[in-house]
């Protein structure tokens, strides 16, 4: 690890089901790179989307941390489901900061996340609040996902133990693009699948299929 400071990780989402492309690739980033912990953290009411998550946060919570029990140095935060109105990014990474003085954060986000967060809450702070590390998508070339808004500089292969390469953000933070394998699974096709009844072998941890199972979830329509 560079120098003698704590780095954590925080991997957000809607989790909605947790699968193995969401375990993957907090594997692969808590692997590759110096990490003192990563935090998975469900959100409780996510502002972006256009319906409710189907499942309830007390689920989505209980699958991802049944997901990655036993795994050492990831654990899952229930800050937003703890905090009342919409779970804005900024103040879990807040509320991480205070949690953990003196630690370098790093906000996992996704490339179709990262493309729209000019229309984040306060997304300026947001950006001057810790480095980011942006979560590729298949085929998809990291600055195709650069908000038009945001002055991004390329600054080069600075990815720590993955390759890939880095730029700077507005007020000096870093944006990693590291080269990561990418498990090409959506949530939504998750459910889709246990409505028609199939199997989600490969695609689930055992313990989130069982969960899924034994508590009757996405069984009924989408919504929205």
């Amino acid at each position: 690890m560079e120098g003698r400071s704590r780095r954590i990780a925080i991997f957000g989402g809607t989790f909605d089901p947790f699968h193995n492309g969401h375990l993957r690739m907090a594997l692969e980033v808590k692997e590759g790179l110096p990490l003192t912990d990563l935090f998975l953290v469900p959100s409780a009411r996510p502002p972006h989307k256009p319906s409710r998550p189907m499942a309830t946060a007390e689920d989505r919570f209980a699958m991802a941390s049944a997901a990655v029990a036993g795994i050492e140095g990831i654990s899952v935060l229930d800050i937003e489901l703890r905090n009342e109105g919409p779970s804005y990014s900024l103040l879990t990474v807040l509320e991480v900061s205070e949690g953990n003085p003196g630690a370098d954060l790093l906000f996992l986000i996704g490339a179709d996340a990262f493309a729209e967060i000019a229309t984040w809450h306060r997304y300026r702070d947001l950006l001057a609040a810790c480095d980011f590390l942006l979560l590729p998508r298949p085929g998809v070339a990291p600055e195709m996902s650069f908000p038009p808004e945001i002055r991004i500089e390329p600054e080069g292969n600075r990815c720590y133990n993955l390759p890939g390469c880095s730029y700077r953000l507005p007020g000096g933070r870093r944006l990693l693009c590291p080269v990561l394998p990418v498990l090409d699974i959506s949530s939504r096709s998750i459910r889709e699948k246990v409505r028609g009844g199939r199997s989600l072998r490969g695609l689930v941890p055992s313990e989130v299929e069982r969960h899924i199972t034994d508590h009757g979830l996405y069984r009924g329509e989408e919504r929205g």
